[in-house]
């Protein structure tokens, strides 16, 4: 594609995708470069799936707003491009009184943001549907569901690909500066060579890495307010042994930095609990067999006969996320600093990043000009 590209885009995973898919559409030139060995290998690749309605975000969010306008893209995405999926629903479970005042909240909320339609459950009518279940009260819902994440990001290659859009893979971002028309990209590849790419924008989609990126693009240390606190998610597969659920996705009430341990089952039906949250200093992808104990006792507030036996450990992911173990909300940041004209820095891409992934892309488009 020569030496001169209309936009660069650091990260493979499916926010860097769908933000290239995006830019193809106008753009003559893009290019999507990642220290993997291919698409989707780091967040993307290590989630469960979920696509998500918006239920429990801040309603002036942008992890609201580009949630539910994402959810809203992907599932006609999915549709148009042939991507397995499925509208599962979803129920979200009260196992107490507390919590049954928390539940009504959380309902109320999402019935204020728009999060799609919502129903409120007896126990007794959630039970008639899980009988294995602890449920004081539900919330259903039906928006939510699952997705191929893997053949998700095979039809954004596709399409960028289509539209003449490159992707280099095993390549890492050493540095950018700033010229006349734009930036001069600076990457060596896994066997040193060096390369440079003249563009006029670029976008910082790197996940784990995205305050790495943008200290690489020569933002002061001053211009970078965010710190990145990586959180591990661990995933156990569910045995035949294990107390059936009809449902593809059951939820207790969000807690300790995340939606808590849930069952989701896959397109395949296979199913898992998971994840839970542990914030952690290194990068590390294996699941500690001895956690299937923590796992089955959280589980079990609300689907009592899981055992520790029923769990065997399946993968892990690690959330970039913006607040670290004392807790609290943080947004999406889909930045533009005015000390770099044509840069968008995207950080703290975590959960419902999968979900809103199309409506970033098409936020990015347009901001980036």
């Amino acid at each position: 594609m020569g030496d001169q590209v209309d936009a660069v885009v650091i990260g493979a995973g499916v926010v860097g995708l769908a933000c290239a898919y995006e830019l193809s559409r106008r753009l003559d030139t893009v290019v999507v470069i990642d220290r993997e060995v291919g698409p989707g290998r780091e967040i993307s690749s290590r989630n469960s799936g979920v696509v998500h309605a918006g239920i429990y975000y801040p309603q002036d969010s942008l992890k609201t707003k580009l949630c539910i306008e994402g959810r809203q893209r992907l599932y006609a995405w999915c549709e148009a491009h042939d991507v397995p999926h499925k509208h599962t629903g979803k129920l979200i479970v009260a196992t107490n009184a507390q919590d049954e005042d928390r539940l009504r909240k959380i309902a109320r909320h999402a019935h204020d943001v728009g999060a799609g339609e919502l129903r409120l459950m007896s126990g007794e009518e959630a039970r008639a549907q899980e009988p294995e279940l602890r449920c004081e009260l539900a919330l259903h819902s039906p928006e939510s569901g699952v997705v191929d994440v893997h053949e998700l990001v095979a039809s954004l290659v596709r399409e960028l690909h289509e539209a003449d859009g490159a992707t280099v893979y095993q390549t890492e971002l050493q540095g950018a500066e700033r010229v006349a028309d734009g930036w001069v990209i600076r990457t060596t590849d896994t066997m040193g060579r060096e390369a440079e790419l003249e563009t006029a924008r670029v976008v910082n989609a790197a996940g784990l890495s995205a305050i790495d990126v943008a200290r690489a693009t020569g933002l002061p240390d001053t211009g970078i307010p965010w710190r990145l606190y990586p959180c591990k998610g661990s995933y156990f597969a569910l045995g035949s042994g294990a107390p059936k659920t009809r449902n593809s996705l059951i939820y207790p009430l969000p807690e300790g930095g995340g939606l808590g341990v849930h069952i989701t089952a896959d397109i395949s039906g296979a199913r898992r609990a998971g994840p839970d949250a542990e914030f952690i200093d290194t990068i590390d992808y294996s699941v500690d067999e001895s956690r299937a104990v923590r796992f089955a006792e959280a589980v079990a507030r609300y689907l009592p006969a899981i055992r520790p036996e029923h769990l065997t450990p399946d993968y892990s992911g690690i959330r970039p996320k913006l607040v670290g173990p004392q807790g609290g909300f943080a947004d999406f940041v889909l930045e533009q600093p005015a000390s770099q004209p044509g840069v968008v820095h995207l950080i703290g891409i975590e959960s419902p990043g999968l979900t809103a992934a199309l409506a970033i892309g098409a936020r990015v488009s347009e901001v980036i000009g």
